[in-house]
């Protein structure tokens, strides 16, 4: 059956050939030109395009009011509900990523606070020595002042 289709078709066509080539060679034993294809006029197409589409607007099926306000409050609430699973995870996700960098931040800082801790605590002890030895020498010091003033205030006394 496909066979005979191709077949019928190829037939037509060579048909359709043999026509117009009869029409060519009549229309030059009567004198009269052949015809021609006629330019389409593009005003008459954009015209025919609206048309066409006026009339595919017809067959629409325009939903009633109160479908399309129950369809509008629909989508106004999936939008909403989706905007605050969005906002959660995304809040979430911060919190997460903001406690990884304090949990960074805080072991960097703990180890070396630990190795800055160590060897300020030498450095403290090492201080405090030398305070305390500083002390004493003042004391000391103090004490001989003392002494001498003393001795120069009694000297002058008895003279």
């Amino acid at each position: 059956m496909a066979d005979e289709n191709k077949t019928s078709k190829k037939a037509e066509k060579a048909e359709a050939k043999e026509a117009k080539k009869a029409e060519a060679k009549e229309a030059k034993k009567s004198g009269k030109p052949a015809k021609k294809k006629s330019k389409k006029n593009p005003f008459k197409s954009i015209a025919s395009f609206f048309k066409s589409v006026k009339a595919e607007g017809k067959k629409v099926v325009w939903p009633k009011a109160g479908e399309v306000v129950r369809n509008t409050i629909i989508v106004l609430i999936v939008v909403f509900i989706v905007g605050i699973c969005i906002y959660g995870v995304d809040s979430v996700l911060s919190l997460g990523m903001k406690g990884i960098k304090n949990l960074a931040d805080n072991t960097t800082t703990t180890s070396a606070s630990d190795t800055v801790d160590d060897e300020e605590s030498d450095d403290t002890d090492t201080v405090e020595e030398e305070t305390s030895e500083d002390s004493e020498e003042t004391t000391e010091a103090t004490e001989e002042t003392t002494e001498e003033t003393t001795e120069e205030t009694t000297t002058e006394a008895t003279e």
